[in-house]
């Protein structure tokens, strides 16, 4: 894998997380997507302009600084809009510790394997779960670690395999954190649609105000 750019365009990164994945993880979720599905509980990680940079440096010790996480979770934005550096991320935290990981993509993995780059095709192979599929807002329900009917868990290794198989399908639910500057930060896949309307309006009526 030739890399030209040891960056990452970031919207938000989190840890400990238990609701995007199996265990305790490290979330990050990219800056930038293109398939803007209706309902999307992050719309702000959009824009392929916005976010922050961070450099593989930063986010590798960033991983490793955070303690008893089992793995990561890469979500977004797109990952596979950034799958290069990402799968270079996963080489160095896998040198130093034996992590699982996660990946979101509103793909499907089928249409990567046959049509994807070579940077997105390297990246599936360093997977331990993909959850593909766009978010349908008309097929929303209450599942694992994704939102709609349409979205799949697909195990890439046998890591979770069996885990998979003992879990009930229904939401891990979601979680609140304050960011630094004092602003909550919703995480997870809430088991109605429009939660995150409907969670900012009640909180604003009692001048909470919501990272975004």
């Amino acid at each position: 894998m030739i890399l030209t750019n040891l960056n990452l365009q970031i919207f938000r990164v989190d840890a400990p997380i238990h609701v995007l994945g199996p265990y305790r993880r490290a979330v990050i979720w990219v800056q930038g997507c293109t398939f803007a599905c209706k309902g999307c509980i992050v719309p702000e990680s959009w824009d392929t302009m916005g976010g922050e940079t961070r450099t593989l440096d930063e986010l590798t010790a960033w991983v490793l600084e955070q303690p008893n996480i089992e793995g990561i979770t890469l979500s977004g934005g797109e990952p596979m809009l950034q799958a290069s550096v990402l799968g270079t991320l996963i080489d160095r935290l896998r040198e130093q510790r034996d992590i699982g990981v996660v990946c979101y993509t509103g793909d499907r993995i089928e249409r990567l394997q046959a049509h994807g780059t070579i940077a997105q095709r390297e990246l599936l192979q360093r997977l331990d779960l993909i959850i593909d599929g766009i978010y349908v807002e008309a097929q929303h329900a209450d599942l694992l670690w994704r939102g709609s009917t349409n979205q799949r868990l697909l195990p890439l290794s046998d890591r979770y395999r069996e885990l998979l198989a003992t879990l009930p399908d229904r939401s891990a639910g979601m979680e609140f954190n304050l960011d630094p500057e004092g602003a909550i930060a919703l995480t997870g896949v809430p088991s109605s649609p429009r939660f995150r309307e409907a969670f900012e309006t009640r909180m604003a009526n009692q001048g909470v105000i919501l990272s975004r």
